[in-house]
Order: structure tokens, then C-alpha cells, then sequence
């Protein structure tokens, strides 16, 4: 949220609807008329702020835990029948007592700020540059398509509303609009805030809805995420869970064009993959690594990658291993799908297929014939691979000699070894990496920070949507001056690149079916542990089947690994970890809160509960 000093007494008129403003231009008798915000400059300002008040609740609310919901990874409280985590591996979560429950009224919150906001922006009297009053209008019409992309990447259909309701409105005439509607909606909120005025470099301050955001302007709406917010809103209107909507008029193309055009103008406005080492090469392995271990700044001097969101994660405790000193979670344990998919260091795919409980799979022949061995799995492997994950001997710091012992027969005092009840260690037979600087303690936290939209994603957004419109190699072009055209191909090796990643290898990329698979897997490797994964495997309706058929959703499995005495080698065994119902379809979506479905149904006599959940009372 902006850093302003203001009176925030606005905010208790944020419910006021136009009908009201006449009872509420009061006496001057210390209470603020509705009137009176929109002629003092503070009081406006306060009221965009009260607008910004729920982008901070999905940036620090939503992302980190959902990869323990997918197949990515394993809760530590995998064991308490009461917990989140296992009611939702259970196949028992519903609409009364769902995990994320508050999205539906902190979006629709926002909103009704933004639509006040928006209806009273043009004809306040407060401001004497034009260019603040488009820069804030665009600002508050950037947050309200942000907020409509939450809902129906969550919800699906949504009541679309542009304006404040006046006090008669009709609620029972009200009908939950089509997602692709919405994305219009999206599109031309995000077109008229991409028209007003605006810096036109990476550093430069001005007034107007800016490229640059200044060290006071932390959380605020910017012309990089109006193109993101597009990205994203415009590859759910065509991927499958939505694509077959009735009147939908959005294809792959469109969704090329779109991708394309974001990717292009943050590229050519200043954004560039990180690609810094760190200043002590002992804190990191690649740039990679060091990208999520490196703070965040406005100015963008160091990070020019992150278009919005920043969280800071604290993994040496909450997520760590148990030698780490005053540890008191192993949170997540990475599963052995989500690692089965690094590739070889030249970039072979690991697995073919797996049998049905995951411990028996087949290798690929281009795996084996690399040299991947089963029994020796963490060597020749994808450089994010040893940014991500602790595994049975990873170095617990670069440059050093200190390995994690993740086996059953580890000395007491050095063990990290699996434990099926004791959240403080791995479910799983590995921890998460990312984000960890070894030097991070208690008296010293300086783990990394997840971002929440960042520029990789807009080059596998474009890469997905190209492949799909044309196929892997076809080269596109923009309209945005100066950009280079580019294959889906090419977008996906210049993500692999930063992080010291061979290409795609030729093989993958001969037909959109089998570089589909490809894209899937890029996504799920260069955004694990992010907020990417959970809504993609919606969105590509593969929560029953995982993102291609060898993989599952509903199984979770880890290894294990058993040192043997004589000659100090490992055994290592592939195990079942937990054998989830939580891939049912029902889960596509996320259910309406009981308490909307009920009032609606009362008054439309229709049911607007997603499918598979609790009907109303």
C-alpha cells in the first residue's frame, strides 16, 4: 500500500453510494461530508488508498503454502486430522470450511472502492495536473481488473459490476457473468490505463500512471503489471477450463498477440531476466538462486525481473531442516514427482511414464543414455535442480564442506532423515532450498523473497500461447517499436539460459503436442515453490491427470535412502508418501462462500455454487 500521510477518515464513507451524497453533505461539525473527499487532494488520496487495501491481502495471503496442494510437495501437518493440509488430502474440504475462504469478499471489497473511485475521479475538483488525476483513475482501474482476474482464476463466473450500486438496485436480477466477459472487462480496464500518461524509462518519476515506481510507492498499480494483469487474464480465457465457454471469442491467437505485446513492452521498457551473482559466490549457486535471495527495491538498480508482489518467506524456520538451530517446521518436503522433472544437465527428460504408485517408473531412453541413474540421482542435473532442493548429501553452503544427511542410519546429531509423524523433518526426503541463505538464523533471518508476478512468466506465457496458435518454431512479431520477434522456442530458452540451462532439445520441440509437454514442465520447474503451479494445472484441467498422463495429482511419492556401511554408498527407494482425493473435478474451481450462495438463492432462486459442492440451505 502507498506510504501517504493522510487523515484516513474517508475510508468510513467507502460504502457511500451516489444516492447518499446529499444526506451526508453535514455541517461543518468535524465529520467529513462525501462531498469534501473529493475536493481535498488527501482526502482523494486517502480513498485510492482505501482501494489498495485488498492487493495486499492477496500478495501476503496467497502463494507459498499451495504447492503442499498440489503434487509439488508434502505438509509437515500431513498427520493431524484437523489440519488444512490433511482434510485437503482427505478429499474432504468444501464450501464450509475451505481453505482460502476470504478471496470472494476482499476482491469484491476492493472493488467497490474502485468503482466509487472511479465514478468520482473525473469531476473531483482537487487536482490542478491533469496527469495525477489519469495517473490515479488508471491506477484504480489497473486494480480493479486485478481484482477481477483473482476472482475468476479462483471462482470461474462472477457478477460483473462497473459501477456502485445504488440503494435500489435489484439484486435478484443479478447472474454470475462469463469468464471470458470478465477478461473483457479486464482488457479494456487495463487499454484505458495503459492510455494515460507515463514515464517512458525504467528510472524516470513523473506524474501519471507510471513505468517507475519511487521507494513510496511500494505495492502501487504501474503500466508493467496493467501488461501482466493482460498476460494472465487472456491464457485463462482460452485454456481449457474456460475455452468452450458459450460466446467466448478469444482464441490462441489472441493469446499470442496479447503475450507477446506484454512481454515486448516490459522488455523494451527496462525489464530483463536477473541475472546477477551473488557478491559472495559461497550465498548462491546460480543467478537463479540468487534472484530469490536478493531484495527487492522499487528503483530497480539490481532487480529488474519483478513486475509485482514481493513476499518474504522465512525458510530456515518454518520451512528448514531440523540441524538449523531453533527450527520448528520442515513445512512442505519437495516430492519426488516435482523433482523428477529437472532434466538432465542436457536436458533429457527423466521420465517416460510412471506405473501406478509412482515407485516403479520408466526412464527415458535419452535419460538413461546420458547417464541418469536412478541410484545416483542428483548428479548431470538442471541447475535450478540444486537451487531448489536439500537432497541426501547437497552441500548445506556453496564452498563448503557441511552435507545434509537425509538418510534412515544418519548419526542423531546430524540427521535429517525422513519422519512419517514429527513435522520438524521431511515427509518426503527432501527440503526446499530456494529461498534459503545458509546464513539465515534467528538471530540473523535473511531468507529471500517470492515474488508474485515477475517477467519469466511472460515469456512461458507467450511461449504457451504461441505453440498453441502456431507451433514451437514460428516466429512472431509485435507491433510494440523496437521488439524482437521470437519463436515459442526461443522464449523458453531464454528463461532456461538464465539459469545456466542448456536449450530445449531438438527432439521436444518438432510438434505443439509433444513441445506442450515441454512448456508444462518449464513452468512447473522455473515457478516451484511460487504461486504458478496450483492455478495451472486448473486452468490446463489436468488436476485429474496430472499436466501430462505419466503424471498424477493423486499420488505423492518420496525416496528414501539408506546408507551402506561397508562401502559408505546409498541405497536409495522410491515410496509412496500419501495417495490424495483431492483431484477430483470439483476442485477445478474454488466454491463460493455458503453465505453469498444462500443469500442469492433467496433472492434468484438460483444456484450459484460451483459443481460438486454444498447446495444451499
Amino acid at each position: 500500500m502507498k506510504k501517504y500521510v493522510f487523515i484516513l477518515f474517508a475510508i468510513l464513507f467507502t460504502g457511500a453510494l451516489n444516492s447518499c451524497k446529499d444526506a451526508l453533505d453535514l455541517p461543518d461539525d468535524g465529520r467529513i461530508s462525501y462531498g469534501s473527499i473529493w475536493a481535498d487532494r488527501n482526502r482523494t488520496m486517502g480513498y485510492l488508498n482505501a482501494c489498495y487495501a485488498q492487493s495486499g491481502v492477496v500478495t501476503s495471503s496467497y502463494g507459498f503454502d499451495y504447492a503442499a496442494y498440489t503434487a509439488d510437495a508434502e505438509s509437515a501437518q500431513d498427520n493431524t486430522s484437523t489440519s488444512g493440509p490433511m482434510r485437503w488430502y482427505s478429499g474432504i474440504i468444501g464450501a464450509n470450511n475451505w481453505l482460502f475462504p476470504n478471496v470472494w469478499s476482499n476482491m469484491y471489497n476492493g472493488i467497490r472502492y474502485c468503482n466509487v473511485f472511479i465514478q468520482e475521479l473525473p469531476t473531483a475538483s482537487a487536482f490542478a495536473q491533469p496527469d495525477e488525476r489519469a495517473g490515479w483513475l488508471a491506477e484504480a482501474k489497473c486494480l480493479r481488473a486485478l481484482y477481477y482476474f483473482y476472482l475468476i482464476r479462483h471462482y470461474g463466473a462472477v457478477p460483473l459490476s462497473t459501477s456502485p450500486f445504488e440503494f435500489d438496485h435489484n439484486f435478484s436480477a443479478d447472474t454470475r457473468t462469463p469468464v471470458w466477459q470478465i477478461v473483457q472487462q479486464i482488457l479494456k480496464d487495463t487499454d484505458e490505463a495503459l492510455a494515460a500518461a507515463g514515464a517512458e524509462d525504467l528510472t524516470a518519476t513523473s506524474v501519471g500512471f507510471r513505468w517507475s515506481l519511487g521507494e513510496n510507492y511500494s505495492g502501487s498499480m504501474h503500466r508493467a503489471l496493467a501488461y501482466a494483469i493482460r498476460s494472465r487474464a487472456i491464457l485463462l480465457a482460452v485454456s481449457p477450463l474456460h475455452a468452450n465457454e458459450e460466446g467466448n471469442p478469444y482464441t490462441w491467437e489472441d493469446a499470442a498477440k496479447i503475450t507477446k505485446e506484454a512481454l515486448d513492452q516490459c522488455l523494451t521498457h527496462g525489464y530483463e531476466l536477473f541475472d546477477r551473482l551473488p557478491l559472495v559466490p559461497t550465498d548462491a549457486y546460480n543467478a537463479y538462486e540468487n534472484y530469490f535471495l536478493t531484495s527487492y527495491s522499487l528503483t530497480r538498480e539490481t532487480d529488474k525481473e519483478t513486475i509485482h508482489g514481493v513476499v518474504g518467506v522465512s525458510i530456515w524456520d518454518q520451512y528448514g531442516l531440523p540441524t538449523n538451530e531453533k527450527q520448528s517446521s520442515a513445512g512442505m518436503s519437495p516430492s519426488q514427482e516435482l523433482v523428477d522433472c529437472y532434466e538432465t544437465a542436457d536436458g533429457c527428460a527423466i521420465i517416460e511414464k510412471y506405473n501406478d504408485d509412482h515407485t516403479r517408473p520408466t526412464f527415458t531412453d535419452e535419460a538413461e543414455a546420458s547417464g541418469y541413474d536412478d541410484q545416483n540421482p542428483y548428479v548431470n542435473r538442471d541447475p535450478r535442480f540444486y537451487a531448489t532442493f536439500y537432497y541426501n548429501g547437497a552441500l548445506r553452503h556453496w564452498g563448503g564442506t557441511e552435507t545434509v544427511a537425509i538418510y534412515d542410519n544418519a548419526p542423531t546429531d546430524e540427521s535429517c532423515a525422513i519422519h512419517e509423524t514429527l513435522q520438524q523433518y521431511t515427509r518426503t526426503g527432501y527440503y526446499i532450498r530456494k529461498y534459503n541463505k545458509h546464513s539465515s538464523s534467528y538471530e540473523k533471518p535473511a531468507d529471500g523473497q517470492m515474488r508474485m508476478m515477475r517477467l519469466a512468466e511472460l515469456y512461458l506465457n507467450f511461449a504457451e500461447a504461441a505453440n498453441e496458435a502456431y507451433g514451437p518454431t514460428y516466429v512472431v512479431a509485435s507491433d510494440v517499436a523496437n521488439s524482437t520477434a521470437m519463436s515459442a522456442v526461443d522464449a523458453v530458452n531464454a528463461v532456461r539460459a538464465r539459469a545456466d540451462m542448456c536449450n530445449v532439445r531438438s527432439e521436444y520441440t518438432t510438434d505443439p503436442d509433444t513441445f506442450r509437454a515441454r512448456i508444462r514442465n518449464e513452468r512447473r520447474v522455473e515457478f516451484a515453490f511460487e504461486p504458478v503451479y496450483y492455478y495451472d494445472i486448473r486452468r490446463w484441467k489436468t488436476l485429474t491427470d496430472g499436466p501430462t498422463e505419466q503424471f498424477s495429482e493423486a499420488i505423492v511419492t518420496g525416496m528414501r535412502a539408506t546408507k551402506n556401511e561397508d562401502d559408505g554408498s546409498f541405497k536409495y527407494t522410491r515410496f509412496v508418501v500419501s495417495e490424495r482425493l483431492c483431484n477430483q473435478e470439483k476442485y477445478l474451481l474454488s466454491p463460493l462462500p455458503t453465505s453469498e450462495v444462500n443469500k442469492m438463492y433467496g433472492l434468484t432462486g438460483t444456484n450459484w455454487q460451483n459443481p460438486g459442492y454444498e447446495s444451499p440451505e
